[in-house]
């Protein structure tokens, strides 16, 4: 069983790791275990994402011995010192600074979510339906509606207002983050997620590629 660590943003983020992520991978002998961004955990929850701190804990989660590789799943709307990088850039630089620290080529994968994890639950907004018997009003049209302006759920940001969350907030009555959000990931399961989100899709495809090449 190789023993995957994920670097994640929030108790969200953590609980996808938990309920959606981890028991896909288990069908193909990988074990992802959620770890609490640093200033998650000081903060006793949700995190600020930095940089230096994304690549230390990516680093001390190597370092640790327990984990076979090493990933993270944060937002690229949240992140505190981006500049003017992109998400690839970002994680371009974050990956080589790695290798720099530690003097070699670690399985690791700095993943950062095209805009917010909310985004990943536009890939099938029909799926919203499974949390009204939760006692949530879901506007299927109106999240379809959103959808269909964009050319993948991922590019579903284009202001403060326009976040991925925002955008459920205001169509989903009664709609808790947590709880209803990782209700409708399951529903649209890991496959139909990625089959609509390109850059979740090679993120996954490198956590299976594990398997097949153990470090």
């Amino acid at each position: 069983m190789i023993r995957l660590a994920v670097v994640v943003e929030g108790e969200t983020e953590e609980a996808f790791v938990t309920g959606v992520l981890r028991p896909h991978l288990m069908e193909f002998g990988i074990e992802a275990v959620p770890i609490l961004i640093a200033n998650g955990r000081r903060k006793g929850g949700g995190g600020d994402v930095h940089v230096d701190i994304l690549i230390s804990d990516l680093i001390d989660a190597l370092n640790e011995g327990e984990y076979s590789a090493a990933t993270s799943l944060v937002d690229f709307y949240g992140f505190r010192d981006k500049g003017d990088w992109t998400a690839e850039q970002l994680e371009g630089f974050i990956l080589d600074e790695i290798r720099r620290k530690r003097n070699n080529n670690p399985p690791v994968r700095p993943y950062i979510q095209m805009h917010e994890f909310e985004g990943l639950l536009f890939s099938n907004p029909e799926a919203f339906d499974v949390i009204r018997r939760r006692g949530a009003g879901p506007d299927i049209a109106g999240l379809r509606q959103v959808r269909d302006e964009f050319g993948t759920a991922e590019d579903i940001n284009d202001s403060p207002n326009g976040a991925p969350s925002k955008r459920i907030e205001r169509l989903v009555r009664g709609y808790r983050k947590r709880i209803d959000g990782i209700a409708v990931a399951k529903e649209i399961g890991i496959e139909g997620i990625a089959d609509e989100c390109p850059r979740f899709r090679g993120w996954l495809e490198w956590m299976k590629a594990l398997a097949e090449n153990p470090a």
